[in-house]
């Protein structure tokens, strides 16, 4: 259960936050929610399974949706491509409740969240926003969608 004072610290944190913060703060979230999930598993708990699974389904959902294929050429094509394939695994983990292919898309996205902490470091060094080449601040969420992802 979250607290009030969390809940608005999490709504402020992501209203203000620029797009490579954003973008690192959805990578953190699944993450966190493949974590979960496993535990649940474990637990015998399905239905924390299933949601937790959901959460992380969403999260990539919308990592592929803020790609920017004009700006990001083939790298955002490999990314879509790599998210496509998180998404079929995770389909599995949920049909199944299987830690496997969980596990596996909690180091994908592990090894992801990494080179992204490189990349919008280096950008905000250089002085720009930090934002990511292959991802567009336009096709970002709303504020509100992405409190409901990381929280």
């Amino acid at each position: 259960m979250q607290t009030a004072g969390y809940t608005s610290y999490r709504t402020i944190s992501t209203e203000t936050a620029s797009p490579g913060a954003l973008l690192l703060q959805l990578y953190q979230a699944a993450i966190r929610n493949a974590g979960q999930a496993q535990i649940a598993i474990g637990k015998h708990d399905v239905a924390e399974a299933h949601a937790r699974i959901m959460r992380m389904q969403e999260i990539v959902a919308e990592l592929r949706r803020t790609l920017d294929f004009e700006q990001g050429g083939e790298i955002a094509t490999r990314l879509a491509a790599l998210y496509d394939y998180m998404q079929g695994r995770l389909i599995q983990a949920n049909i199944q409740k299987d830690v496997t292919p969980l596990a596996e898309v909690q180091g994908l996205l592990r090894q992801l969240l990494a080179a992204w902490q490189v990349a919008v470091q280096k950008s905000t060094q250089a002085g720009s926003p930090a934002q990511a080449p292959a991802v567009s601040p336009a096709a970002a969420a709303p504020p509100r969608a992405l409190n409901a992802m990381v929280g």
